[in-house]
């Protein structure tokens, strides 16, 4: 697994560099699974809120850090 995820985490796509998100908050449903919800921004569009994994955030191959 790649870089720790915490609220303020910044990110951007690994295949898209103009995708950003940051993450706002780590909820845990009761499947147990964690994830993040994220603002999402595509250039200076605000594309809202998103809900990833936190597995997928983590991994280098999807996303790095910004």
């Amino acid at each position: 697994m790649g870089q720790k995820i915490m609220v303020g985490t910044r990110l951007r796509k690994s295949d898209a560099p103009s995708y950003t998100l940051e993450v706002t908050e780590i909820v845990t449903p009761e499947d147990g699974l964690p994830h993040a919800r994220t603002r999402v921004r595509l250039m200076s569009h605000d594309l809202g809120a998103r809900l990833y994994s936190i597995s997928a955030l983590a991994d280098p191959k999807l996303f790095i850090p910004d």
